[in-house]
């Protein structure tokens, strides 16, 4: 798939957007390269959403991706034979060729892990994501061995992704006032100081 028809294919899914139902919430494969895809549709909660993922070994699948007005990054780990508690705190390292992250926030629930990735954080990551060899997840407090990934193909994977992010709903337009303060109404302005007195006429 080329990357226009990447592009126009993000579009209808993230288009549908506002007509999808939590029920109906869907994403689909744009695009694969070799250990890796890009994804892009709708996430639970009917925001326009697109990453990039990688299966392996029973099941287990590390995607990375963003939600429309999100600057963040969200690490979504996924095991189908985990049974987390609800909203359960887990610590999550990541290594990509021995450089090491931790997600600000890290929280699972059934057989998903949930993992924030701040933005200032996620430019660093992506980057080694994006030119790396191995990618490497620990959980330090629990069971569940290291994963072990290969990173080939994400780098042409990251591009059909950041087609994909360009096709998000443009965001509101900022303000300089809290939301739902009306603008102050400026009095019209005149071509003489408010106290000094206009000379009389005739």
């Amino acid at each position: 798939m080329t990357r226009s028809m990447v592009m126009l294919a993000a579009v209808t899914l993230i288009g549908g957007a506002a007509l999808a139902t939590p029920a109906e919430a869907e994403t689909r494969t744009l695009f694969d390269s070799g250990l890796w895809s890009a994804y892009g549709g709708t996430d639970e909660g009917q925001r326009a959403v697109c990453g990039i993922a990688t299966v392996g070994a029973d099941g287990r699948r590390i995607a990375i991706q963003q939600l429309s007005g999100e600057a963040d990054l969200e690490l979504v780990l996924e095991k189908p034979s985990w049974a987390i508690p609800e909203n359960t705190s887990i610590e999550v390292v990541v290594q990509v060729d021995g450089q090491s992250w931790r997600p600000d926030r890290s929280v699972g629930s059934t057989n998903q892990v949930r993992a924030r990735v701040s933005f200032g954080v996620s430019i660093g990551f992506m980057r080694a994501v994006r030119t790396g060899q191995v990618v490497r997840v620990f959980f330090p407090s629990g069971t569940e061995p290291p994963w072990t990934g290969g990173l080939r193909g994400s780098s042409a994977a990251m591009n059909a992704l950041n087609d994909c992010r360009a096709a998000f709903p443009p965001a509101a337009p900022t303000q300089p006032f809290p939301q739902g303060q009306s603008q102050p109404n400026s009095p019209p302005t005149q071509p003489f100081s408010p106290t000094t007195t206009p000379p009389p006429r005739g």
